[in-house]
């Protein structure tokens, strides 16, 4: 999949598109340079990426890079392009859309096609506010205020968990107040972090949400997750001020739809990531469900070219070479495949401006 853009004069009089992305290790980014620096070199593979390379040369790109590797084998240069009209703000970092709003400095989330979508579609300046960490669940860290204990519960859930009731407080719902302050810092300090900004106002146009891995592994988080995410999205629009702010859900994606959309063990029984599944998918759906809302299905994007080296015979170490050529993390991670984060983020932009057509956004005034 090509893309093409022409960075436009930003039209400043107009107020910036602001759009959140929250959730934990997936949308933190874990598409990987090594496998996409190989597939840049192979015209079969090399469209699909020429956007994000710089001068959409791939020759050059993969020319500099094989200088630098051959200098310091730990210090490749990658010659990545950027775009001045849409901004990322990820914890510390902020700046033009690149690679590299990831714990991995060259790595990249859904956030990079994603911006390359929204840049393409819109005249005025977009901004995205990323918010993620690895390992939380929606049934703890990332718990909504509306579905947090009373005080007789953590009395409750510090003696089943052997802690004390401040330990216990002090992780339930932790990463969803940080998610709001970031959310708040990001909006407070626009002109300082993107000295682009002309002080136009920015409209919050929409928000997603890629998350779920974690809520597997334990009963009360998995059997309660449809309730959470439910509890999650009226939150997050009352906590921002927008009833009707546009909300994508992006649905776990791992190992594809090799059995199916909803998996089933031995015993006829949903696996976990099907609970999982089914829950943000009906979030969405149920005729009695919440308006504004869209689950965004990643089982599609999975890299079935990865997956048949990482689970051949004898696995991907067998070809760790070969295994390069594809994938660069476990399947939690999706492979560390760049080929789906690179779809993932391109469905996700699609998804919101489908929405878009359809809703109205908010207007917050500028607070700088």
């Amino acid at each position: 999949m090509a893309f093409f853009f022409v960075q436009r004069a930003l039209a400043a009089e107009k107020p910036v598109k602001v759009f959140i992305l929250a959730g934990q290790s997936n949308m933190e980014g874990k598409g990987f340079p090594r496998p996409l620096a190989w597939q840049v070199s192979q015209p079969a593979y090399r469209e699909r990426y020429q956007h994000l390379i710089q001068d959409s040369d791939c020759d050059a790109f993969v020319a500099a890079l094989e200088r630098s590797l051959s200098e310091d084998p730990k210090a490749p240069l990658y010659r990545w392009s950027s775009r001045s009209d849409v901004w990322v703000d990820f914890h510390d970092r902020h700046g033009d859309l690149s690679v590299g709003y990831s714990p991995n400095k060259d790595c990249f989330g859904p956030e990079l096609n994603m911006g390359h979508v929204l840049g393409d579609s819109f005249d005025e300046p977009v901004c995205l506010i990323k918010t993620a960490w690895g390992g939380k669940a929606l049934g703890r860290g990332f718990l909504p205020p509306s579905m947090r204990a009373t005080p007789e519960d953590w009395e409750r859930i510090a003696a089943d968990e052997g802690k004390t009731t401040e330990e216990v407080k002090m992780t339930h719902g932790v990463f969803y107040d940080r998610m709001l302050e970031e959310i708040q810092q990001a909006f407070k300090h626009l002109s300082k972090r993107h000295p682009a900004y002309q002080n136009q106002g920015y409209v919050v146009e929409g928000f997603v949400w890629f998350q779920g891995w974690n809520d597997q592994f334990k009963d009360s988080y998995r059997d309660r997750y449809q309730l959470h995410l439910a509890a999650l999205i009226q939150d997050i629009r009352r906590d921002l001020g927008h009833p009707q702010l546009p909300m994508i859900i992006g649905q776990l994606g791992h190992d594809g739809d090799k059995k199916g959309m909803y998996p089933r063990d031995a015993q006829g029984q949903f696996t976990a990531q099907a609970v999982i599944r089914k829950a943000q998918w009906d979030v969405a759906h149920q005729e009695d469900g919440i308006s504004g809302v869209a689950c965004v299905r990643t089982a599609p994007f999975w890299d079935m070219e990865a997956d048949g080296i990482y689970y051949g015979p004898g696995g991907w170490q067998k070809d760790v070479e070969r295994w390069r050529q594809f994938g660069d993390d476990r399947p939690y991670h999706y492979l560390g495949s760049p080929w789906f984060f690179a779809q993932v983020g391109t469905s996700f932009g699609k998804a919101m401006l489908e929405m878009l057509s359809d809703s109205t956004s908010k207007l917050i005034p500028n607070s700088n």
